[in-house]
């Protein structure tokens, strides 16, 4: 997947938060942004959703991501919390 499609997608994942209060938004899905692409770097795989949750009153960023299996075979869907 090209960079520019990566960059794209996390673009349009980052429309769920637009319903968030505006201030909260901007610095949510920027913060995301970034542990996106670390996740989608150190997996090869396809974004399919972000979603932000509070763990021990702090942000994390709950990434699902379509990536393959260790022996390249078969496709799998895992979520991977990060800090922002």
């Amino acid at each position: 997947m090209s960079s520019c499609r990566r960059i794209l997608l996390v673009a349009i994942m980052a429309v769920p938060f637009l319903a968030l209060e505006a201030v909260d938004a901007s610095a949510q899905s920027a913060d995301c942004s970034a542990a996106v692409q670390r996740v989608l770097n150190q997996t090869n795989g396809q974004l399919l959703s972000v979603k932000v949750a509070k763990n021990g009153g702090q942000d994390i960023c709950k990434i699902t991501v379509l990536a393959n299996d260790n022996n390249g075979k078969r496709r799998r869907k895992m979520t991977v919390n990060a800090r922002p």
